[in-house]
């Protein structure tokens, strides 16, 4: 599995940014291709913070991943995060590890 993480700072404007996120960016990330799972989480709860908002979502492989963010909807969706996040975005992408779990 290959794991894309994207860290959003907190936003000027918290209800816009949900609302636009929520509605309009997200069903733009589902037409990726080769995407197995994606979610997203407002860490609120941890009280004031520089992240406001995680995603991930995981694809087969580094191949799978990379062919989806090239792809006319990866630039989609790039292209997109000004329309609701001024601030920009962390990106992150790496193989998911093996985890073993305790018996």
């Amino acid at each position: 599995m290959h794991c894309l993480t994207v860290i959003y700072p907190q936003p000027d404007d918290i209800e816009a940014f949900k609302s636009y996120y929520e509605d309009k960016h997200l069903p733009l990330v589902r037409r990726l291709p080769g995407l197995r799972s994606m979610h997203h989480a407002f860490p609120e709860a941890m009280g004031p913070a520089q992240v406001f908002c995680i995603f991930q979502a995981y694809f087969d492989d580094a191949q799978a991943f990379e062919a989806a963010v090239t792809s006319d909807a990866g630039h989609e969706v790039a292209g997109d995060v000004p329309n609701y996040s001024p601030k920009g975005a962390q990106v992150f992408h790496f193989p998911v590890e093996t985890v073993h779990e305790k018996a």
